[in-house]
């Protein structure tokens, strides 16, 4: 699971997540804080981590394989951030060279916050790559979490820029803390630059503020050096297309499709 964030003060892996297993199956904790939040919902970006962490984490293919990102959906329910939320996840298909998932997020009471898909591409560790973290649900159990969380909002940990807020234009530096061990911008920074990007742009038209609550993301190339930088062309009046690119070989390395609603 290359998104995997277990060390070396990630943001990804300070956004207030913990692991355990209930009754034998592998469930992602989630405490939303000010920090992860935007108006009061959970950042779909935030979950976009969640559900990706539970997913591929629970088809892991051991340290000679990378299970690659290679779409991701969130469907989420617009609803004040509650205390706690669980994700669990299960196998749709499973192929020789790739991995279909589904996962719910709920409330402790059994209530849907979000719901999502995440496809992995199953690919084997080249000899220059990266060394690749041996995962198990068991060892995530004990590690997962022990960084701690963020201490600002999630836009400002990362580092995000804003160039131009109405033509939602954003870009963001590929630090080592949004990466992930594979080296590339870790998937749920990825989503986030989107969700910053069409916040930003749909506020500034409509005049009061916006959230996202639904993404769509296609990863199509690495983005390892950056900035990447967002490209946004409204679709509808709540959906915006985002293209965001690595700047540093001009290679469009991720389609979002997003879906927002006012406050």
């Amino acid at each position: 699971m290359t998104d995997l964030q277990l060390s070396g003060g990630s943001v990804a892996g300070r956004l207030g997540v913990t692991a355990r297993m209930d009754d034998g199956r592998f469930t992602l904790d989630l405490v939303p804080q000010p920090e992860t939040m935007h108006h009061g919902l959970v950042r779909a970006s935030v979950l976009a981590y969640v559900i990706d962490a539970v997913t591929g984490i629970s088809v892991d293919s051991g340290s000679e394989l990378w299970n690659l990102t290679t779409d991701l959906s969130v469907r989420t329910r617009p609803m004040p951030a509650p205390e706690l939320v669980s994700a669990t996840a299960s196998v749709v298909r499973r192929g020789r060279r790739s991995v279909t998932l589904l996962s719910e997020v709920t409330t402790p009471d059994g209530t849907l916050v979000a719901t999502g898909a995440a496809g992995f591409a199953t690919i084997p560790r080249k000899e220059n790559d990266p060394p690749k973290p041996l995962v198990s649900p068991e060892l995530v159990v004990n590690v997962f979490g022990r960084e701690g969380t963020i201490t600002s909002p999630l836009r400002d940990e990362a580092g995000i820029e804003v160039l131009d807020a109405a033509a939602g234009i954003v870009q963001v530096a590929v630090t080592p803390a949004l990466r992930n061990p594979n080296g590339t911008l870790q998937g749920a920074m990825v989503a986030l630059v989107a969700e910053a990007a069409v916040e930003d742009m749909l506020s500034a038209q409509h005049g009061r503020p916006v959230v996202v609550i639904d993404l769509d993301i296609r990863y199509l190339a690495r983005a390892e050096r950056g900035p990447v930088r967002s490209a946004c062309r409204v679709v509808s009046d709540d959906t915006v297309e985002v293209l965001l690119t690595d700047t540093s070989t001009d290679t469009v390395a991720t389609l979002v499709y997003a879906r927002t609603i006012d406050c």
